[in-house]
């Protein structure tokens, strides 16, 4: 969105020729410069109001008027007031928009400008009952066009009589118009993007506090059962039947899987939204991240017969340089994955330096795998290999999206390796520190 300027400054040579076959002036030569600064420094703002005030103050100026008017078309395609100067560069209110709108209507239809020298005696042009009325005798008044496209007019007007069809007036007025209209529109697309971008962000904040407030709602009372739930099992334990403790079993399992169902949806949604803020320290993996997830999944596979192994080739107290939470949260997805599609054999967690000096954590499994076909898909959100309420395997499809989103937070890559019905091997690489 930038002023062409190189335009510009053939506009003036242009006119700087015309001026030397005239008669050269000095003030001829200190319009066009002064008009090139002002394209300079409108150039510099997206701000509407101000790019509309310097641009009508440098006309009323440049053309010795009284006051000045601008008008822009609105939304709906009519022209409406927009600003309106004094020749101090003061303010008018609108009610003070008092003008030929004869003058005006004519420029932005026609669009070709209008000069009237002696607005009272004026001969070529049809005096409106305004002009009579407020005595107007010099007015100056061009479309404002950007790209063949009109979007306003600039006016300005006196009650003294200004020699202005000299070429010299008019034409530098055309000139200002044309770079006035440029700089006006950029202003404008800037603006309506920024009131884009807002009504986006509050809509985004909105919708993350509207799930947080219903994370809330909803984990409370599904807690509260849980621990009722357990609570139940354990007093019953010595005299209920298995049919029973088996949906005790399913309340929790229920349970879970509906807060983990939240849980994605809500982190889904605060990294979407531009809302997670990371911490990034110095962490220690081993210790700090890995047992303590690799522990408690441990515990799920052998429940599920599986074996999970780990193995590090790095010393012990290696830190990395992470995000502690959206790591974890790494961790935990693709080791939940690895239990939920593996229904034999084995889990391993690979910790090590690849060729390029890089840690790097694999997580490998002897399950299901991922057909070739679906892995430029694996990490969209809400997309499943397996569709249709008669899937085998539950899961809402934010769990691998969730996961490559935490790792570009990180810097880090994902790496994955699988053939259906031969397991998957999911790597992420961290960027080396220099």
């Amino acid at each position: 969105m930038t002023v062409k300027l190189s335009e510009f400054r053939q506009n003036i040579e242009l006119s700087n020729s015309f001026y030397d076959d005239t008669q050269t002036s000095g003030k001829k030569i200190k319009d066009l410069e002064r008009i090139l600064e002002v394209v300079k420094r409108i150039n510099g703002s997206l701000i509407v109001e101000d790019v509309l005030e310097q641009v009508l103050f440098e006309a009323i100026k440049l053309t010795e008027s009284e006051r000045g008017f601008i008008v822009l078309q609105n939304n709906a395609g009519h022209l409406e007031y927009r600003l309106g100067l004094d020749q101090k560069g003061e303010k008018l209110p609108e009610h003070f928009f008092n003008i030929s709108t004869t003058v005006i209507e004519d420029v932005f239809q026609t669009g070709q400008s209008k000069f009237i020298e002696g607005a009272q005696t004026d001969t070529d042009n049809n005096r409106s009952k305004s002009i009579l009325r407020l005595a107007l005798q010099t007015i100056l008044c061009s479309p404002l066009i950007v790209d063949g496209k009109k979007i306003g007019v600039i006016y300005v007007d006196s009650k003294f009589l200004h020699k202005i069809k000299n070429r010299q007036t008019t034409y530098t007025f055309e000139i200002l118009a044309g770079q006035a209209a440029i700089a006006i529109n950029n202003a404008q697309v800037y603006e309506q993007l920024e009131i884009a971008k807002e009504k986006s962000e509050a809509s985004n904040r909105l919708k993350t506090d509207f799930l947080a407030q219903i994370s809330h709602e909803i984990r409370t009372p599904i807690n509260a059962m849980l621990s009722f739930s357990s609570y139940l099992k354990d007093e019953l334990q010595h005299s209920i039947t298995d049919d029973v403790s088996v949906g005790f079993d399913m309340i929790e399992s229920g349970g879970r899987r509906l807060i983990r169902t939240i849980d994605l949806i809500l982190n889904m949604s605060e990294v979407q939204a531009g809302t997670y803020e990371p911490s990034f320290k110095d962490i220690e993996l081993e210790s700090h991240l890995l047992k303590p997830i690799i522990s408690e999944y441990r515990n799920l596979a052998e429940g599920r017969k599986l074996k999970l192994y780990y193995t590090s080739g790095l010393e012990p107290k290696q830190t990395i340089h992470c995000d502690r939470h959206t790591v974890a949260q790494i961790l935990i997805q693709l080791l939940d994955n690895a239990v939920k599609y593996t229904e034999e054999g084995h889990i391993e967690v690979i910790v090590d330096r690849d060729e390029s000096d890089q840690i790097f954590i694999e997580i490998k499994d002897t399950g299901i795998g991922i057909s070739e076909e679906y892995l430029p898909k694996l990490f969209t959100p809400f997309s499943q290999e397996d569709t249709g309420y008669t899937r085998k395997y539950e899961g809402t499809g934010l769990g691998l999206a969730l996961v490559k989103k935490y790792a570009d937070i990180n810097g880090a890559e994902i790496v994955v390796k699988s053939e259906k019905g031969c397991g998957s091997s999911f790597r992420l690489i961290f960027p080396r520190k220099y």
